[in-house]
């Protein structure tokens, strides 16, 4: 870029630059980012087991402490018996196996063909291997009679211990059962011998562990037992306690300990102010054009955001001193009002969505949730109510009116959100939450005073406030005109009136008109004796110099009175204003003069007309036609309405003939209303007088 190329850029051409204008979005999605950091991260602590802490440290969320409800469950679970269910054919059939015993015993014993021996011997294969050798002699030996006996009282001892059930690691002291069983029995002790091997030797578990019945119940006694809780504020690790193992474990299970960096909430952040900045763009680009082709207006309305997040995040400092309810003093109204006063309320609106976003994750506070719509929809409705109070004001006052109205509504909204949250019905926490709401909209309204005249003077802005300011007849350069030029400051004010209705009746801004027809020939104070509306009981200082001195002095004004507004720092808009309201009209009069005097040399048209540059805005145009109006009406020596009229329609066309409007958007349409309203405010300038009696002369005084 050359030496040109940079003045030129830094002279005007960034504000129409893309790539300033995507710098801006990047440093506003930086900042936000940044700013909202802290909030949409989980905080850590730093602590070891074993060590002492060295601050209390209380839940900010409410949580299931799963290890504790898992322990507790699986307690439930083992305080239940295994569970058994008994088997009646089992019993059944050691019955029956004892009954074909006997019946074996009984034949082979009887049988006497065999010897004992062989008795012994059948008795063993029929019974069985296991049971003592013992057991089959005195078997042998035993009469039918006795064995008859024998077989009544070891089936009853069977069936009965049977009946009541036997488990597998019951089964040795059911056998020792059998002892006291035969104790009170009439059996013989050879007999008694043979009952107890018997009966021990046919018992069997008959309850079987049911393991479908048992989970069952252990299943319920799980369910039984409700999830034990890490709640919301409970102490987790007091100051000066030594961490225990549970109480670490704790920490890691709320996420109060860092066991490795996470990039996913940084990630999420990230995509979250990417999609905001993307529909934010969108937004000012769809319904905002002429923020999108200026990156100063674009610069002034990021400026302000930043400003009120920034007074946003210096107020969450309060949370610290166990302020939940701090984010009701928030200046969120401050940027709004600013924005509004700056720029235009439909803008206005659209930035209270992303404060209202802000707020909502810079007070989340404890809340285990990231956003905390709570402070979100008071900061919305602050927003819009500040918005509504301040389109189009005129009055400094109307802030602080705006402030108190936003106070109002702030705390009828937080009024209404505690009637709709029972768990918050907190009478301490309400009263200090409408206090809060209370200061937070004056203190908004008190900063908006106090940075307004910053804005205005570092972005060139003319809000309504600026505008009544400048109105004042008391600035410096209005009170130099007065009394330096006093017809040039008649002029104005009569050309103030003119311009203002007529831009009022076209949907311009009237205000803005009025301030700059009354500076708009504030250039005529350097030479105040040229200019015909100053010359009252003066010679004309023209008629003794030469047409072409004489038009340089006139033509000159324009860009005089340029150098005098930027010297008072007067906004850009008035200075358009004074350097465009002529545009490149012909100063006819010298004009013809040069004619009549140039004895045949060459007089050039364009060194006779304004340099310009042409009407830019239609109330720079309006105040054009309005200056040729009011000059052109004096001129008339009966103004009546339809003179009048037409002096203003001439006026117009000349200006539309000769090209003045070919560079602002002004219509035909909105010609002809111009010239209506002119018309009017004119005829109740130049209206009719009554003639007093001490005006009328006496009857043939001459």
């Amino acid at each position: 870029m050359g030496k040109s190329q940079r003045a030129s850029f830094f002279q005007g051409e960034w504000k129409s630059h893309f790539s300033i204008q995507i710098l801006i979005y990047a440093i506003f999605g930086v900042a936000f980012y940044l700013l909202l950091l802290p909030h949409a991260l989980p905080q850590f602590v730093d602590i070891k087991v074993g060590k002492i802490s060295r601050e209390t440290i209380i839940s900010p969320i409410t949580k299931i402490d799963d290890t504790a409800t898992k322990a507790a469950k699986d307690r439930a679970a083992y305080s239940v018996d295994p569970q058994y269910t008994k088997n009646e054919e089992l019993t059944n059939s050691q019955i029956e196996k004892i009954d074909l015993v006997f019946a074996d015993a009984r034949r082979i014993i009887g049988d006497k063909t065999l010897k004992e021996p062989e008795k012994i011997k059948s008795l063993k294969d029929a019974i069985s291997q296991e049971l003592p050798e013992e057991f089959y002699i005195k078997l042998v030996r035993t009469s039918l009679t006795e064995l008859t006996d024998l077989r009544l009282t070891t089936r009853d001892i069977v069936s009965n211990i049977l009946e009541e059930g036997v488990r597998s690691q019951e089964l040795a002291t059911k056998k020792d059962q059998v002892d006291s069983m035969l104790v009170t029995s009439s059996l013989s002790s050879n007999s008694r011998y043979l009952a107890r091997e018997i009966t021990r030797y046919f018992l069997i578990p008959n309850e079987l562990y049911d393991q479908k019945k048992t989970e069952s119940l252990r299943e319920a006694a799980k369910d039984s037992v409700e999830s034990i809780p890490i709640k919301k504020g409970q102490v987790l690790v007091s100051s000066g306690e030594v961490v225990t193992p549970d109480q670490y474990r704790k920490l890691k299970e709320i996420g109060l300990i860092r066991e490795q960096t996470n990039v996913i909430p940084y990630m999420g952040l990230l995509i979250l102010v990417l999609l905001i900045l993307f529909i934010f763009r969108f937004y000012v680009q769809r319904f905002h054009s002429f923020l999108h082709a200026d990156n100063s207006q674009l610069l002034l309305l990021i400026s302000i955001m930043l400003l009120t997040l920034i007074g946003m995040k210096i107020v969450t400092l309060g949370q610290n001193l166990e302020w939940s309810t701090v984010g009701f003093l928030a200046p969120v109204a401050l940027g709004t009002m600013l924005i509004t006063l700056l720029l235009n309320s439909k803008l206005s609106l659209a930035a209270s969505l992303i404060l209202c976003l802000a707020a909502s994750m810079f007070f989340n506070g404890d809340n285990q949730f990231l956003f905390d719509f709570r402070f979100g929809l008071v900061t919305l409705i602050s927003g819009i109510i500040s918005t509504f109070a301040l389109d189009g004001v005129k009055r400094r006052s109307a802030v602080l009116k705006a402030g108190v109205l936003t106070s109002f509504v702030s705390m009828v909204a937080i009024l209404a959100l505690y009637t709709l949250w029972p768990a918050e019905r907190d009478w301490a926490q309400l009263f200090q939450s409408l206090l809060f709401g209370l200061i937070g909209g004056i203190f908004s309204a008190v900063l908006t005073i106090g940075f307004l005249p910053y804005f205005e003077a570092v972005f060139g802005i003319l809000s309504p406030l600026r505008l009544l300011e400048l109105s004042n007849p008391n600035h410096p350069l209005l009170k130099d005109l007065l009394y330096k030029a006093p017809g040039t400051y008649h002029h104005s004010i009569i050309v103030g009136n003119l311009a203002e209705a007529a831009a009022e009746s076209i949907g311009a801004d009237g205000f803005l008109a009025r301030v700059g027809a009354y500076y708009h020939d504030v250039g005529k104070l350097k030479r105040p004796q040229f200019f015909i509306e100053n010359q009252i009981h003066r010679d004309n200082p023209h008629d003794k110099i030469s047409p072409n001195l004489s038009k340089t002095i006139i033509l000159s004004h324009p860009r005089d009175g340029v150098e005098m507004l930027k010297a008072h720092r007067i906004p850009k808009a008035i200075q358009d204003i004074a350097a465009q309201h002529h545009g490149t009209t012909l100063l006819k009069f010298f004009y013809y003069r040069a004619l009549e005097q140039s004895n045949g040399t060459q007089v050039i048209e364009a060194d006779y007309r304004y340099p310009g540059p042409k009407a830019q805005f239609k109330e720079a145009a309006i105040v054009g036609i309005a200056d040729c109006v009011e000059a052109a009406v004096r001129s008339i020596s009966k103004p009546t309405p339809s003179r009048i009229e037409n002096m203003i329609s001439k006026i117009i066309r000349d200006r539309l003939e000769d090209g003045q409007f070919h560079e602002c958007d002004l219509t035909f349409k909105e010609c002809n209303s111009i010239a209506k309203a002119m018309a009017a405010t004119l005829q109740g300038i130049f209206h009719s007088r009554i003639e007093y009696p001490e005006d009328i002369p006496a009857k043939g005084a001459k």
